[in-house]
């Protein structure tokens, strides 16, 4: 019985199941009580029948008891149905409707098992046989309705046969006991048929399932491809075998001026007077793959453009090419800006690389033959690691250096027909034709070039007595791809580039699609962060942080984004992006100027000291200081008041300018805490030569505090505190059983839901009034 409900217990469990498992469970439950009046009738029948048979041979008080008891039972099941259906898919799901069914079974197999404990009588061997047989019936009915769930026809089978069958077992008689091992052979027989058609069952319902999303799916892909289609900014145009116009979006009706009537159905091999048009067409449907380029002159308006188009032939299973696909290209505004650079330098005045403009002449010329022969190359985009902070501390003269050397080391690599360039800052990009062999060989062989390219760029740079190392992250793709240009293959490559810093920088990534989804989507975010800082998006709000009294000691500055569209957004996300795109020192200033006017609306006496986060770039800014103690003096507020908080980052690559701003700060009268104390660099070393006030416990090991690891870490850091006569503050204290740990060790400080959460300026000054006001009435 424990093991059936074990296995019951593990297929009702949703904890971890994947959806198609979650549909599969709710079938299988639904199917059992949608089944459910079936057996129950059959079963009030088949009682009814066995009492009529046995009325003459068992007491009738005991029949009708019996009957009464099991009528209960099926009543009891069919309302446990209706109860059941009534439910929302959502509630059917739960695990107790499938352990309420089981119990039913299980009760309304033990009615009938009781009937063959009681009705049981060698003396009477036809009245036997009915018994036997209705219980065989039953049995063998359950088969076929509870096997949906295995488990729930044992849970019938096993207490409806095994009473009779031991009854005759116990006689000892040749013939009771062949009986016995009949209905023994019958029980297991019933057990593995409804096991295997518990399997069937289980089975087709994933089919279905499976089925049914497969064509979700497939909906969904045609949805998404018409969706790419019509928002394409490239006029994409279908035609048949016979050169006419299937399908076209809505750019390509902007691009050339017509209406979709006048687009859709028109024979372009016979209806265009345009003959390069209708050769490029040709070579699509004959070829695979046509081109034109030039002035066209629209029929509908008959206006002249610029237009660029491919022409790529669509093949069916066979091979054999059953129309075209079109991608037209309106570039009026591409020539004009060709025309306005035409003399502008080709190449980077700094390193003497090719710009950007003729990387993409080369790159095109490239991918074109390429498209012809059937070669295949690759496009390379690198960017030096860390690149800003390196040309923020040590200066603009250094940082061109360095880019001037890692252009020679990339030159050096170069074969002929190459080509390397800058685009802009640390952005370079290596053009390699001529890949030989499959697209396998050319993957890998590019991968061995980016290889190449790392190691190369990777090794110390001795510039100005300085040895400094820095790595590139590189992404590349392959070429040709569809008719994507040049300028699509850069994007790519640059998808793929940032999708190797996201992985952790000095790493080397090829381009999927999938990629560019979210890269569209980090840009838009940036953009809208940048607007964030104009138009007032931004909020701090504050986390008070109290005593082992519970008394506000101070508060921590928590910056918030309100996205006018999204609502708030979570500071993991758009922290992170405003460090890569430089825009966290901005935010950083703005916090400092809110945190300052909070400091002047409240009194000393009320929030002594609030804590603010500063980055690690904001605070290697050469200017950082001065800034502060600028901001300071035009709020007119005690330095005493602030306090900031850095993690260890800022430690690791400049330890001696670090620590030179902290004494800087301190001879202010600005506090210093290490934020996240435990996470990161986590020197014993340096704590000793730091001014610090304040240590914070990070809230990942305060969560965790039950685990023995977790609790000796925080008595560690508290003791370390401790020694070096440092405050200490616990982040994240949610239950009173983390608090209680903390009391116990010795914490003083504390943060987090448990007292408080963040709150905006309103939000703190009230709670500080009411503080205030319960001081005054406790004396």
């Amino acid at each position: 019985m424990s093991a059936f409900l074990r296995r019951l217990e593990a297929i009702a469990e949703s904890d971890g199941m994947s959806k198609q498992q979650r549909i599969v469970r709710r079938e299988q439950i639904r199917m059992l009580y949608d089944g459910l009046w079936q057996p129950v009738l059959a079963s009030l029948i088949g009682a009814l029948l066995l009492v009529m048979a046995l009325w003459s041979v068992i007491g009738h008080s005991v029949l009708l008891a019996w009957l009464a008891a099991h009528s209960v039972i099926s009543l009891l099941r069919l309302w446990l149905a209706i109860r059941f259906h009534r439910q929302t898919p959502t509630e059917q799901v739960r695990r107790c409707w499938l352990g309420w069914f089981a119990l039913g079974a299980f009760a309304g197999g033990l009615a009938w098992g009781i009937a063959g404990l009681l009705f049981f009588s060698m003396e009477h061997y036809e009245y036997q046989a009915a018994l036997a047989i209705i219980l065989a019936g039953m049995g063998a009915g359950a088969v076929t309705t509870l096997s949906s769930v295995w488990g729930v026809a044992a849970l019938f089978l096993i207490p409806t046969i095994a009473p009779l069958m031991i009854q005759y077992a116990l006689v000892s008689s040749p013939v009771a006991l062949f009986i016995a091992a009949t209905m023994a052979l019958f029980l297991a027989l019933t057990l593995v048929v409804s096991r295997r058609l518990s399997l069937i069952i289980e089975d087709n319902i994933r089919l279905r399932v499976e089925v049914t999303e497969r064509e979700a799916s497939q909906r969904e892909s045609e949805n998404r491809y018409r969706t790419i289609f019509q928002s394409s900014p490239l006029g994409l145009l279908h035609f048949d075998h016979n050169g006419v116009v299937v399908e076209c979006n809505d750019k390509l009706l902007e691009i050339m001026g017509a209406p979709r009537e006048k687009m859709v159905g028109l024979d372009i091999l016979r209806e265009l007077p345009d003959e390069r048009v209708k050769q490029a067409v040709g070579h699509a449907l004959s070829e695979g793959f046509g081109y034109y380029e030039g002035d066209y002159v629209s029929m509908n308006s008959g206006k002249t453009m610029p237009l660029r188009a491919f022409f790529n032939g669509v093949r069916n299973a066979d091979g054999d090419i059953v129309g075209g696909v079109t991608v037209i290209e309106d570039f009026t505004e591409r020539k004009q800006a060709e025309a306005t650079i035409h003399y502008q330098a080709y190449y980077d005045p700094l390193t003497d690389l090719p710009n950007r403009r003729l990387l993409l002449d080369r790159l095109s010329q490239t991918l074109s033959q390429s498209r012809r022969d059937g070669g295949l190359g690759a496009v390379l985009f690198l960017d030096l690691d860390r690149f800003k902070s390196v040309n923020d501390s040590l200066g603009h003269a250094l940082g061109d250096r360095l880019l001037c050397d890692a252009a020679k080391r990339l030159t050096s690599l170069l074969r002929g027909g190459d080509i390397a360039a800058r685009l802009s800052g640390d952005e370079f990009v290596v053009m390699v034709a001529d890949l030989q062999g499959s697209r396998e060989q050319a993957e890998h062989a590019a991968r061995t070039v980016a290889v190449r390219i790392m190691d190369a760029l990777s090794a110390p740079y001795v510039l100005s007595g300085r040895t400094l190392k820095v790595t590139p992250s590189i992404g590349y793709v392959l070429f040709p791809r569809a008719e994507e240009t040049a300028v699509d293959l850069l994007k790519h490559a640059d998808t793929a580039m940032y999708q190797a810093k996201a992985a952790g920088r000095a790493r080397i990534c090829g381009y999927l699609p999938s990629m560019q989804a979210e890269v569209e989507r980090r840009v838009a975010l940036e953009q809208d962060l940048r607007r964030a800082l104009e138009q007032d998006q931004l909020l701090l709000f504050y986390q008070p942080q109290v005593d082992a009294s519970g008394a506000i000691v101070g508060a921590e500055a928590l910056l918030r984004w309100e996205h006018p569209q999204h609502g708030m957004i979570s500071p993991e996300e758009f922290i992170p992006l405003a460090e890569e795109s430089g825009l966290i020192v901005e935010l950083d200033e703005w916090v400092l100027d809110e945190a300052c006017r909070c400091l002047q609306q409240i009194d000393a006496r009320d929030l002594p000291r609030l804590s603010i986060n500063i980055s690690p770039r904001h605070f290697n800014q050469p200017d950082f200081v001065s800034h502060v103690e600028a901001l300071i003096h035009k709020a007119g507020i005690a330095p005493e008041r602030l306090l900031f908080e850095v993690t260890e980052g800022v430690l690791i690559d400049h330890l001696l300018e670090a620590v030179a701003i902290m004494h800087a700060l301190k001879r202010v009268g600005v506090g210093i805490a290490i934020d996240d104390f435990g996470t990161g660099y986590s020197s014993l070393s340096y704590l000793k030569r730091l001014p610090l006030d304040e240590l914070k416990i990070d809230r990942s090991f305060v969560q965790d505090i039950v685990d023995p690891n977790d609790a000796a870490i925080v008595q560690t850091i508290i003791a370390i505190s401790r020694h070096l006569k440092l405050d200490i503050v616990a982040e994240g204290v949610e239950t009173a059983e983390q608090l209680a740990f903390l009391h116990a060790n010795d914490c003083t400080r504390f943060q987090g839901y448990w007292f408080y959460r963040p709150m905006p300026l309103e939000g703190l000054t009230e709670a500080l009034s009411v503080q205030r006001s319960a001081s005054r009435e406790s004396r």
